[in-house]
């Protein structure tokens, strides 16, 4: 499935792609998300990170270990590929997803574009079955993320976020947010 966000940040290009590159520094900001290492180099798209995020489905939680590194990245174009893969550790299924990710100007900052191919194999995959709530829950997520990047990274570009402890997403507000979304999307089609 494919899955499109985009989000600004209040900084130039020239200052957002080296700092939405920089995977350590970012990954505290990714909601639920644990960086447990960094391997290779950062030339030629060759780095390599393994880490968790936890996910809390109603009494389900759920655990991704994974990796994921860059396969394209131009500096110069302000674009990028990543791809990741992740196993749930209680064998309920598999997540691969192919990320293009790149950077437009826009007024006061820059507008990060995000297009996501997902892939959900095993009993893990039911959930993937409504696209449109799989979309909305990746706007929530994205919500989250631009938050966190512009008060703990942007504001701050000289400090190193303080890791927070990974706490597992939960459906239920992130549920909660998808009902909202809509009713929100109903009425503004509505008027």
């Amino acid at each position: 499935m494919k899955i499109e966000n985009s989000f600004v940040v209040s900084a130039p290009p020239a200052v957002s792609w080296p700092i939405l590159t920089d995977i350590e520094r970012i990954a505290p900001c990714v909601p639920g998300a644990t960086l447990h290492e960094a391997t290779g180099h950062e030339v030629a798209g060759d780095a390599a990170y393994k880490g968790s995020i936890k996910v809390r489905l109603g009494p389900v939680s759920l655990t991704f270990e994974g990796k994921m590194r860059f396969t394209e990245r131009d500096d110069n174009a302000w674009s990028a590929r990543l791809s990741a893969s992740g196993r749930e550790g209680r064998n309920r299924g598999t997540a691969n997803a192919d990320v293009r990710f790149w950077l437009t100007p826009e007024a006061g900052g820059t507008r990060v574009h995000v297009e996501t191919e997902l892939q959900l194999a095993g009993s893990i995959a039911q959930y993937g079955r409504g696209a449109g709530v799989i979309q909305t829950v990746a706007e929530s997520l994205i919500d989250q993320f631009t938050r966190c990047l512009e008060e703990n990274i942007v504001a701050a570009p000289n400090q190193t976020p303080a890791a927070p402890k990974a706490e597992a997403l939960s459906a239920f507000a992130l549920f909660i947010d998808v009902v909202r979304r809509t009713i929100a999307r109903w009425f503004g089609k509505a008027q």
